[in-house]
């Protein structure tokens, strides 16, 4: 029996969704992104595409000017990449009631922008979803998974409640975003753990886990650029995902937790298929932990709670759009 001032799922608005996609060196795979996406968008949806490739090739940039000259993308231009930034500045600039962070080299199934905005409709007001997520190693859907947060398995085919997100696959309503802060900015390079970051946030400061939803489903495809272009796991270039990964457990994990999580990492990371065929790579790899463990900390104590700021801070990001935004 519905109470006096209750809102029944039937009886909500229907949501209005910003799709909002930060993109570094992706060229076609972009676009075909981008057209799949825009498929599946209802009237008063929209694609935001924050761009941070200092270029195109040609036929990218005439495809991308098209689009946003048709009003199927905002096209929005950042110099500086770094992915938490160019989230948060979608967030700022969506007009749409909810975010739907995707990542920009994916074949999405169909119904996967559906497939959030149902979800959040019946939903709390401040719930979030995240989607299937198939890696190339997933020919399909698996049917368990090893725990239901850091070690939960996107690929999994039924519905659950998770303490965990995937960053390229999840959304919320805007204001909720804002109101938690957005991304953290800390992250750096590889972004290593700046989904579990905000999931564990998520938990922190409203009590609820992150709802997965398989219908929201999308393929993968790892392709070059994007956070694959600041070096792979056993290069010096990916200290942004140790100082990541230290982050996200020296921040949220209780002790000893956290410091078992530490140490398992610092003697595990230098140690692969790769730096074993290799062993002379090991002795350096573990000077990148502990540096990553230095900026850990110093970003802990140094920039504790940066977090999403007014887009005036954003001074890389072209001036045109912030003219724009000035005027809504």
């Amino acid at each position: 029996m519905e109470t006096p001032g209750q809102v029944t799922p039937d009886a909500r608005p229907h949501l209005t969704m910003s799709a909002i996609l930060p993109t570094y060196r992706r060229e076609e795979l972009l676009v075909n992104t981008v057209r799949a996406i825009a498929r599946q968008l209802e009237p008063g949806d929209e694609i935001l595409v924050v761009d941070q490739s200092p270029t195109h090739r040609p036929e990218v940039q005439s495809a991308l000017s098209e689009m946003h000259t048709a009003g199927v993308i905002r096209w929005i231009r950042k110099t500086h990449p770094n992915q938490a930034e160019a989230m948060n500045v979608g967030a700022l600039l969506a007009t749409g009631e909810v975010l739907l962070f995707l990542d920009d080299d994916i074949e999405p199934f169909a119904g996967l922008v559906a497939a959030h905005r149902r979800a959040l409709e019946r939903l709390p007001e401040d719930a979030v979803t995240t989607g299937q997520v198939l890696q190339p190693w997933n020919p399909e859907p698996v049917k368990s998974v090893a725990d239901h947060e850091l070690a939960f398995d996107f690929a999994f085919d039924r519905p659950c409640e998770v303490r965990s997100l995937m960053a390229g696959n999840y959304a919320l309503r805007r204001r909720t975003y804002l109101a938690l802060g957005g991304m953290d900015e800390n992250y750096r390079g590889s972004n290593y753990r700046n989904d579990a970051e905000m999931a564990w946030r998520v938990h922190a400061r409203t009590g609820r886990l992150i709802q997965f939803v398989p219908e929201a489903g999308m393929r993968h495809l790892l392709a070059a650029g994007g956070n694959r272009a600041f070096g792979g796991k056993d290069s010096w270039r990916n200290v942004g995902g140790s100082a990541g990964d230290y982050y996200f457990a020296l921040k949220w994990l209780p002790w000893p937790r956290a410091g078992l999580y530490t140490v398992r990492r610092l003697l595990r990371a230098p140690v692969s298929r790769a730096t074993v065929r290799r062993p002379w790579l090991i002795p350096s790899l573990f000077v990148r932990e502990l540096v990553g463990i230095a900026i850990a900390s110093f970003r802990l104590i140094a920039r504790r709670g940066n977090y999403v700021k007014d887009l005036s801070s954003y001074v890389d990001v072209a001036r045109e759009t912030r003219a724009v935004e000035s005027t809504r």
